[in-house]
């Protein structure tokens, strides 16, 4: 399995920004605005409002019509993958990027990015740190990913390893590249960055940047693995996402390099955390085998901890270790403040 080629890029290429909305007007205009604050000054927007019932359309509009460079695109609701590949429609540019229309940029994302490309040639895909943030603006992580991932990744992703990828505003891929993510499949109407980030690892090289250059807002209707609910039911609702993500990459794989990858890897090593948190709260059988499938000794240690607690006592222990809480906020925030380059 090797990794495709794509071609050198030009001399300050252009960037499309591809954004999908939807009902996200309190954010919206933070968004638009932090595109505006790039210092790269060679960039397209591509926003495809997906369907709202608020004001986000307007706002659009009256972007677009103080900037040429912004463009309005509309469709009626389909999901977050529709609408990207709507905007993806439009692209023009030699780098396409994702910005949720929730985050923000910060000002020199772009061109750190643009450098990156330059500086690591073959690369299909440049990723960068996030800052967490609540919506309000105030920091819940000052680095996300804690593991951010460089390289070849193909082999490690199927061999069951998840790699350290970043959320949407944190993606940005060459041309070439995204023209064989897209079209994404449009089922995903949630996490479609997720699939595109997954796609993009399995074609070309990755290069990450190991600063924050977004600010990635969490609220109640956004809430995923970084901070949503420790409940059986969430358990099973990412089961179900992590189903359809595997079928997609199986198919994706097929289709790219001509052969069918073997998903057993995948249920056994990359969901192992869910699988044991779901065996911790329905007590079934079976956990140990998942065990084995952890990164660290220390990670083995303190499931083997909760899974021998009462059922109560361990899923109270669960929900503080998963879910976002003070406790962990203060002493994890200054352990990354300190790990921060000066």
């Amino acid at each position: 399995m090797n990794p495709f080629t794509v071609s050198r890029l030009h001399a300050r290429p252009l960037v499309s920004v591809l954004v999908a909305n939807h009902n996200y007007e309190r954010w919206l205009g933070r968004a638009l605005e932090s595109l505006l604050a790039q210092t790269y000054p060679h960039w397209e927007a591509i926003v495809c409002d997906d369907g709202s019932s608020d004001d986000s359309r307007a706002i659009i509009a009256a972007y677009a019509s103080r900037h040429a460079r912004i463009r309005l695109v509309t469709q009626a609701n389909a999901g977050m993958a529709s609408a990207l590949n709507t905007a993806f429609g439009g692209v023009r540019g030699e780098l396409v990027a994702l910005l949720d229309s929730d985050d923000e940029w910060l000002p020199g994302r772009l061109q750190a990015v643009v450098d990156r490309f330059y500086v690591t040639q073959q690369v299909g895909m440049v990723t960068h740190l996030v800052r967490a943030v609540h919506a309000g603006g105030q920091l819940l992580k000052p680095i996300h990913p804690r593991r951010l991932d460089s390289g070849w990744l193909a082999p490690s992703i199927l061999s069951g390893r998840e790699p350290g990828l970043p959320p949407c505003s944190g993606l940005t891929f060459h041309a070439e590249v995204a023209r064989r993510i897209f079209p994404l499949p449009v089922h995903f109407r949630r996490c479609a960055d997720k699939i595109a980030q997954d796609r993009a690892a399995l074609l070309a090289p990755v290069s990450a940047i190991h600063w924050p250059l977004s600010l990635y807002r969490i609220h109640g209707a956004n809430l995923t693995g970084l901070s949503g609910p420790c409940t059986l039911a969430a358990l099973e609702s990412n089961f179900e996402f992590l189903e359809q993500l595997w079928a997609d990459r199986r198919a994706f794989v097929l289709a790219q390099h001509g052969f069918l990858p073997d998903s057993a890897p995948w249920r056994d090593i990359e969901s192992a955390h869910l699988q044991l948190a779901h065996r911790l709260f329905t007590r079934e059988p079976g956990a140990a085998d998942y065990l084995s499938a952890l990164p660290s000794s220390v990670q083995r240690q303190a499931w083997r901890l909760l899974l021998a607690l009462p059922a109560p006592a361990a899923q109270a222990a669960l929900r503080l270790w998963w879910s976002e809480n003070a406790v962990k906020r203060v002493f994890r925030n200054s352990w990354d403040l300190l790990r921060q380059p000066a």
